[in-house]
């Protein structure tokens, strides 16, 4: 039987190894972006022998092939399983937490912006950072 996350990782062009399943299965039940660091101790806590550089390699290559988007927090990489459409990122500067912005608020934004600054935005990756809802009420 073939899993959701096997027919993306064959989609994006990648051999579905354990290693890699492990990693984007791990990613998918997270909403906030992981380390490579996070990512490996929650997977050998698990019990599954899996290597730091093979993490790495991982992640490398499920971000080159649109799988995963990266995000600078604290001056770490991080790594989050999004899907593959155009889409933007809320972005907490507090507790870290991404959460997608509904596209309808976008586009209606980023035609705003160009009429009124004649820039053409390309809407495939935007980062808005700020506080989020649960922040701003503490």
């Amino acid at each position: 039987m073939t899993t959701p996350l096997v027919t993306q990782l064959r989609v994006a062009g990648l051999t579905p190894t354990a290693q890699r399943r492990a990693v984007l299965a791990l990613l998918a039940r997270h909403s906030r972006p992981l380390t490579a660091q996070q990512v490996h101790a929650e997977l050998t806590s698990t019990a599954r022998h899996i290597g730091l550089t093979t993490v790495y390699r991982a992640l490398h290559s499920l971000a080159d092939a649109g799988l995963l988007h990266t995000f600078d927090l604290g001056g770490q990489r991080a790594y989050r399983h999004c899907g593959t459409a155009p889409h933007q990122h809320l972005i907490c500067t507090r507790c870290d937490a991404v959460t997608e912005c509904p596209p309808e608020i976008v586009t209606g934004w980023l035609s705003e912006l160009h009429q009124h600054t004649g820039f053409t935005p390309h809407p495939d990756r935007l980062d808005v950072r700020g506080i989020c809802a649960t922040c701003a009420g503490t």
